[in-house]
């Protein structure tokens, strides 16, 4: 391909990657009034739910099939099933046929994140691609910033349904381009002799985890049959795929990979930085919202630097990476960076300036900016040419599975810390009454406008009604200060593990060519 065909197939992918990530984004916003349309409070965490379950679930298995039968045919396919899932959205009656159409758009979404990197691998060495990595993390980036004001313009203005259906256009262009531009290239092989049950097994043990750990959050408890069940499903179906992969020669996930350091340590980096650090910033809108007393903008605003961070940062540092070659001194230095600026958040509390919090979450976008998108590209550089497509689809199930557990546990500290910070007070517990005690353990109250002007005038009414209300609402803020800490504790002890995988990294020479991956020397 020429230099001119590879740039506008580049912009192609990264249309793709930018629609599939917008989409997430615009979701949060648009949510409540599709509830409201719909009828669909009671089902509102299937939305989300049966996306990430089917995007999961099918990126594990086409990275391996993009390897065997080409990327291109894959890529149009997943383009095609996403726009069809985003039409039935648009067009949704109903909350069931919404979960549906999103269950469809997850598996077109999980094509797209499966043969997008891997096709990055095709188009450039790995030298070169540390400098297109950071233009795609960008793409990402820019998507969280533009998503919310997008989805909010959409869903105040045409209507919600509009939020789906900006994924047409689009998806024709990517389409159109892919199409016209991408060549395709099968590495060969047989249909047979794909491992269908091992693809199988890892849909199930997936599935299994992956609704254990939501239920166990959202509806259960951990502690349920239904939640013990499933992981026990899971773990049973796990062993099982193990087995089988060992015996498969044609294995969708092959256990020799996780023989090779050069593979496993970026994942595990990747790991922490989505089932730690990035989970734990969905938790800190609720106690700048609560303790500190800002609006929900104005906490947007208070994170919005650590998306900014990231987006300056992973291009300047695939820039350097790209011209010296040398990539184990910025991510040592990123990894510094997010780990004091992390640990800084732990003197945080509900006075504190909303500035400094500001930068913090500035600091760390710099450090992940650094660390993250160089992964990509130390993952797929670790395997040979054949296995671009199962590395690269390695990298994102891993990430999507301990963005999951990462969430589940973090809420779980954050919440049971917050309820066990409110209770010690002895003497609100005695002049409250237990029902409305109970509605204040929900750390969200004041910020439900059905609810809380009910709860607030229930308290006023009972004796020293004002003085309580005050004192329920400092308990509160205490409370959730104590619970935000007890998160952050968490969240530094994971990014120290990431320091630890980050230091010790071995500095492998990136490949200039398409070959065989390099090996670290053996002293």
């Amino acid at each position: 391909m020429t230099s001119r065909q590879k740039f506008i197939l580049l912009n192609a992918l990264m249309l793709c990657m930018f629609v599939a990530a917008l989409d997430q984004a615009i979701m949060a916003v648009a949510m409540p009034k599709l509830l409201a349309e719909l009828d669909g409070f009671q089902l509102q965490s299937w939305v989300l739910t049966a996306y990430l379950l089917a995007s999961t679930v099918v990126v594990s298995v086409v990275g391996k099939l993009s390897d065997m039968f080409g990327r291109k045919e894959f890529l149009l396919a997943g383009i095609a099933i996403f726009v069809v899932g985003s039409i039935g959205c648009g067009l949704a009656p109903s909350m069931i046929v919404l979960i549906v159409a999103r269950t469809v758009q997850g598996v077109g979404g999980g094509v797209i994140f499966a043969c997008v990197f891997a096709t990055l691998g095709d188009l450039f060495t790995p030298i070169e691609r540390v400098r297109i990595v950071g233009y795609f993390t960008s793409a990402f980036t820019l998507s969280s910033l533009v998503g919310p004001t997008l989805g909010g313009f959409l869903a105040d203005g045409p209507g919600w349904r509009w939020c789906f259906y900006v994924n047409i256009p689009v998806g024709i262009a990517a389409v159109t381009l892919i199409a016209i531009l991408m060549p395709s290239v099968r590495r060969g092989g047989r249909l047979a002799s794909i491992d269908f049950l091992g693809a199988a097994l890892m849909a199930i043990a997936t599935t299994a985890f992956i609704l254990s750990i939501d239920w166990g959050q959202k509806n259960f408890g951990f502690a349920s049959p239904v939640t013990l069940g499933l992981l026990a499903v899971a773990l049973l179906v796990g062993a099982a795929f193990v087995w089988q992969e060992r015996r498969h020669p044609e294995a969708i996930l092959p256990l020799f990979l996780f023989k090779n350091r050069q593979f496993v340590q970026p994942t595990l980096i990747v790991m922490a930085v989505g089932g730690g650090l990035f989970a734990s910033i969905q938790f800190l809108p609720t106690f700048l919202q609560i303790s500190v007393g800002t609006s929900a903008k104005v906490s947007g605003l208070v994170i919005m630097p650590q998306s900014v961070g990231v987006l300056v940062s992973s291009i300047l540092g695939g820039q350097l990476v790209a011209r010296t070659g040398h990539y184990k001194r910025l991510v040592t230095i990123g990894a510094t960076v997010a780990l004091i600026a992390t640990a800084m958040l732990l003197t945080i509390d509900e006075s504190t300036n909303i500035l400094f919090i500001a930068v913090l979450m500035g600091a760390i976008g710099l450090g992940l900016g650094l660390v993250m998108p160089l992964m990509s590209t130390l993952i797929q550089n670790a395997v040979s040419h054949e296995l671009m497509g199962v590395a690269s689809s390695s990298r994102q199930f891993f990430m999507s599975i301990a963005s999951v557990f990462g969430v589940a546990v973090l809420a779980l500290v954050f919440t049971s810390g917050y309820v066990s910070a409110f209770n010690t007070d002895a003497s609100l517990r005695a002049d409250l009454p237990s029902a409305l005690h109970q509605q204040f353990e929900n750390p969200t109250l004041p910020l439900n406008a059905e609810v809380y002007p009910v709860a607030r005038q229930a308290v006023l009414r009972e004796p020293g009604g004002q003085a309580l209300l005050d004192r329920t609402l400092a308990a509160q803020r205490t409370a959730l200060s104590v619970a935000t800490h007890h998160l952050l504790i968490g969240t530094t002890t994971i990014a120290a593990i990431m320091f630890l995988f980050a230091v010790t990294l071995r500095e492998v020479p990136l490949r200039r060519s398409f070959g065989a991956a390099e090996q670290p020397p053996s002293h």
